[in-house]
């Protein structure tokens, strides 16, 4: 689950009609091409089963061509009727605290692959709802939202950024997200940004425009980072160690040692060392440097002992 999470949320302002709203968020995956949702999300909340169910039927075929998934919103029945790969449930709708049950009907439908997703509004229950087990996890809302009628706190960018570092599963964030915050949210670490607002237009092609141009934005936020951007954005390590890091990122020593989180996954691909923009994030937060000072900056407040990680500027890591 990466990239762009749109959600098909009825009754459309525009009037444009569930599958007309699909197309339009696919975006150029129906051709082949990359760039449009790779998740689907039927938000029906005056619907009936029945319609939803009528829906997602018109739904799918588009989906499954496109090769993305079609989660339907707080409704069991309608994703146990076939069309659904997956399932999306709030922290009060009906067996969100119960999954075991979840799957076990699900399997009875001939549906054992039925995805489940939650959502979470705080670092609580984000923990919590790791411990059921979900196939992915929401946290939100990131910023304020106008698709709920009385949301939940907003969490903002540094309560994604605790979330992401701690979940147990694939990350969506969720709640307000434009283009420039969906990068953001990537960049920290969300697996994918669920979208209503900012695909809400009037035509079509308009949709289909943005759903486009959000999709290629995410993909190029996440693409790993080559060691000469690492070593641009944090100039105090050199090259060489950053390189000898990438090569024990995945060392729950390394992390202990050096206060890194357990997410934090540097790698080698072939011969080259790379960088996830959560990894960098991860990596100055070691360091100890506040968001708003330059590393010129953070010399002279206590760059010479700021932690275990300085340390790699005198000494390998083996």
């Amino acid at each position: 689950m990466q990239g762009l999470y749109a959600i098909v949320d009825l009754p459309h302002p525009h009037g444009l009609a569930p599958v007309e709203l699909t197309r339009a968020m696919l975006g150029e995956r129906l051709g082949g091409g990359d760039d449009g949702a790779s998740v689907i999300q039927l938000r029906a909340k005056q619907a009936t089963t029945a319609q939803r169910v009528q829906w997602l039927a018109q739904m799918a075929p588009l989906c499954r061509r496109a090769g993305t998934l079609l989660v339907v919103n707080d409704d069991l029945e309608a994703a146990l009727s076939g069309e659904a790969d997956g399932l999306h449930l709030g922290q009060d709708d009906p067996h969100a605290d119960d999954l075991p049950t979840i799957r076990a009907r699900a399997t009875a439908a001939a549906r054992p692959s039925l995805r489940i997703g939650l959502s979470t509004h705080d670092l609580a229950q984000l923990r919590a709802a790791g411990r059921r087990s979900p196939d992915y996890l929401a946290l939100g809302p990131v910023a304020p939202t106008r698709s709920k009628a009385n949301p939940d706190p907003v969490v903002g960018m540094m309560g994604l950024l605790d979330g992401c570092r701690v979940a147990a599963r694939p990350l969506v964030a969720i709640g307000g997200l434009d283009q420039r915050l969906g990068v953001r949210a990537i960049e920290v670490g969300a697996s994918a940004v669920a979208v209503i607002g900012a695909l809400v237009h009037a035509s079509a092609e308009r949709i289909r425009e943005e759903a486009i141009s959000l999709s290629r934005a995410l993909r190029l936020a996440a693409a790993p980072l080559e060691l000469d951007e690492v070593h641009r954005r944090i100039p105090v390590l050199p090259r060489e160690q950053l390189a000898e890091l990438a090569r024990w990122g995945d060392s729950l020593g390394v992390h202990v040692t050096m206060g890194l989180p357990a997410r934090f996954a540097p790698r080698i691909e072939h011969g080259r060392p790379l960088y996830r923009p959560c990894d960098v994030i991860d990596l100055v937060a070691a360091l100890g440097k506040r968001p708003d000072e330059s590393w010129d900056d953070w010399r002279a407040r206590d760059g010479e002992s700021t932690g275990p990680l300085v340390q790699l500027r005198s000494r390998p890591l083996h």
